[in-house]
């Protein structure tokens, strides 16, 4: 797809209109009521911040929701090209709303500790939507129509287990192990983009191995 076609599609609102974005109406009203009634900062920053984001992600799974994806199958554009327009809407709707989040709970925490956390939890974040999205591609690819539906339990699931690891934890607090468990979410977040961009690729792409004497004609 061309940078043309994708300007067109943005300009004329096709590509927001084809994206379903309802999913986001609760993370936003969650974010809104939370900054509202936290003016006065909050005693649980990671908590609150931890639980805003789980709502980000749990949204971000359906934007690869697209009931016309079997006839855009046949179209020119690759499936990547055409995933990562929706993945660049997700994008615009969550990286706002998790900035501002950070701007108005961030300085309820201690002076030296706000860059960790909120960098820390920025990663967790990203980990969490990048396996949200893995799994949605992944669904697309074996034939579901909408398969944003399938990653709330997913993504719960996975929370949960990551909760119940003592050896190592993925969801603590700031500390001696804040270091090393968010290097795990840093792994995950590789591992999980890895997934996604495998699951982009066109099911119909096969590798070519070149010709070994391609000058030569066959008789």
């Amino acid at each position: 797809m061309t940078r043309s076609v994708a300007w067109e599609l943005v300009r004329r609102g096709h590509l927001v209109r084809s994206v379903r974005l309802a999913p986001f109406g609760p993370a936003a009203v969650a974010v809104v009521t939370f900054l509202v009634a936290r003016r006065g900062g909050t005693d649980d920053v990671i908590g609150d911040l931890r639980l805003l984001g789980l709502l980000l992600a749990l949204g971000s799974g359906y934007v690869l929701d697209d009931g016309a994806a079997v006839t855009l199958q046949a179209s020119p554009y690759s499936l990547a090209r055409r995933l990562w327009l929706r993945i660049g809407c997700a994008t615009a709707i969550v990286a706002p709303l998790w900035t501002a989040m950070l701007a108005y709970l961030l300085p309820s925490a201690p002076a030296g500790d706000r860059w960790a956390v909120g960098l820390g939890l920025t990663v967790e974040l990203a980990a969490v939507v990048a396996v949200v999205l893995a799994v949605a591609a992944w669904g697309r690819r074996r034939g579901v129509e909408h398969p944003g539906i399938i990653t709330t339990p997913v993504l719960l699931a996975s929370l949960f287990l990551a909760a119940s690891i003592s050896r190592a934890p993925l969801l603590i607090g700031p500390g001696p192990q804040w270091t090393s468990a968010h290097v795990r979410w840093s792994v995950v977040l590789v591992v999980a983009t890895g997934v996604l961009l495998v699951g982009m690729l066109d099911p119909a792409a096969r590798w070519r191995s070149p010709s070994p004497h391609p000058d030569r004609a066959v008789c």
